[in-house]
């Protein structure tokens, strides 16, 4: 015989009632960034909004204030260092 569970009011409303917040996807930057190795900077002239930040001798790091999600960054990666994670 299974055994029925018991929600409190609160718990109905505010566990079934609300919607999961969708966080939005992340822009990620692996560690085979030539730019650790080398110069290159194509992510970040291809960047509209500036969201890429460039460090000498550092992988970029992405805004995620600025960040639109338009995956131009992606695109112009020519060793597929930047991905999403959803």
């Amino acid at each position: 015989m299974r055994e029925s569970k018991q929600y409190s009011r609160r718990q109905l409303f505010t566990h079934f009632a609300r919607q999961p917040i969708e966080s939005p996807p992340r822009l990620l930057i692996s560690n085979t960034c030539d730019n650790l190795y080398g110069y290159c900077e194509s992510c970040v002239d291809v960047c509209p909004e500036q969201a890429i930040l460039w460090l000498a001798d550092k992988k970029p790091t992405i805004d995620v204030a600025k960040c639109r999600h338009c995956k131009r960054c992606i695109d112009a990666c020519f060793i597929n260092a930047i991905t999403i994670n959803e």
